[in-house]
């Protein structure tokens, strides 16, 4: 690279830093691109990317027309367990809603935020550790990685035909991460961001077919053995010591379908559900690894308000793994809710 193109380069770099300076800048691809051939083929190649990952249909999805937008937000989550065992019999347990409200910083794909638990504020637990979520988005692909924790335990609500019999249930821990990758088949002219994350303004009525592979490593342990005689008479004979286990790794390849609803200019109405058949390899409930079938499923709801600038957004949504056993099934089901205030800008 000669030393016109590097002095370039660090004027570029230095006209970044000051603002007055960057305001009388030109930072239009083109300009880039005339400064040379390393630079030219940065840019042609970040505009292939931008066409493969992202080209559209303008007539249903358009582009916001800003970078950067910064959200007020408040979320409320929960995970639940709910165990069917030798088909008659059924325990329903969960954990108290973990709720927050926090304040983002967006810059395209990559955001910075912070949180404050306000169970903690009001006497609650600090479960505000147990939850961890990234995501990255494009028009035609979708990626997510999470982690959640609970060693804090749940309370069984309901056994049988009993319902709010409200036991603490302490011995137990859980514990599941996972990497999710989807592909949006009809990415032109439907946009998953434009519901669920607003990156996106969708302005048509449209749907699309959903495809996911997913991994997960997933521990679960539950220990019955201090609970009241009158809820372990109804456990399984085969769960050795009143306990029941299982950990291992999923790996599962799924389909499903989307769809934004457009009944007016600025309001999107969107849905998705998907079914994520998956090959479990480890213990359930038994001291040897094997191979076990399971069945995830994936769902959402959102609706979301754009009006110039700013954008009001909620959605629901809900992971659920059914656990297969020759006696039992368990249901771990993780449903959140989120609420969205935001106004988008540029910064030059």
């Amino acid at each position: 690279m000669s030393t016109r193109i590097m002095r370039r380069i660090l004027i570029l770099l230095a006209l970044a830093l000051i603002p007055d300076a960057a305001a009388a800048f030109s930072w239009q691809l083109d300009s880039i691109a005339q400064m040379g051939k390393f630079p030219r083929f940065c840019v042609d190649t970040y505009n292939w990317a931008n066409i493969f990952f992202n080209g559209t249909d303008t007539a249903y999805v358009r582009s916001t027309g800003y970078r950067w937008n910064i959200k007020l937000r408040t979320a409320s989550w929960a995970d639940m367990n709910e165990f069917y065992f030798d088909r008659h019999h059924v325990m329903h347990m969960q954990s108290p809603y973990c709720s927050s409200i926090g304040l983002d910083v967006q810059y395209m794909a990559v955001a910075i935020g912070y949180d404050i638990n306000i169970n903690k504020l009001f006497g609650g637990a600090d479960r505000s550790k147990s939850r961890f979520n990234f995501e990255f988005s494009s028009a035609r692909f979708s990626g997510r990685l999470y982690s959640v924790t609970n060693r804090d335990g749940m309370i069984i609500t309901r056994l049988n035909n009993m319902n709010d019999i409200d036991t603490d249930f302490r011995n137990m821990n859980t514990n599941t991460f996972g990497v999710d990758l989807t592909y949006f088949l009809n990415m032109g002219r439907y946009s998953n961001g434009a519901a669920f994350s607003y990156s996106k303004l969708q302005m048509r009525s449209q749907g699309s077919w959903i495809f996911t592979a997913a991994y997960q490593r997933q521990k679960m342990n539950f220990d019955f053995r201090s609970l009241p005689s009158g809820i372990k008479q109804w456990l399984p004979d085969d769960w050795s010591d009143s306990t029941y286990t299982a950990s291992g790794y999923n790996i599962g390849i799924g389909a499903g379908y989307g769809f934004n609803w457009v009944p007016c200019r600025n309001l999107t109405i969107g849905i998705m559900a998907l079914a994520i058949p998956s090959v479990n390899y480890g213990y359930l409930n038994s001291p040897e690894k094997r191979c076990s079938f399971r069945l995830n499923y994936r769902g959402g709801a959102s609706v979301v308000w754009n009006h110039n600038r700013w954008f009001i957004g909620t959605s629901i949504r809900a992971d659920a793994g059914f656990i297969y056993s020759d006696a039992t099934t368990l249901i771990n089901a993780l449903p959140a809710f989120d609420l969205k205030i935001g106004w988008r800008f540029n910064l030059f």
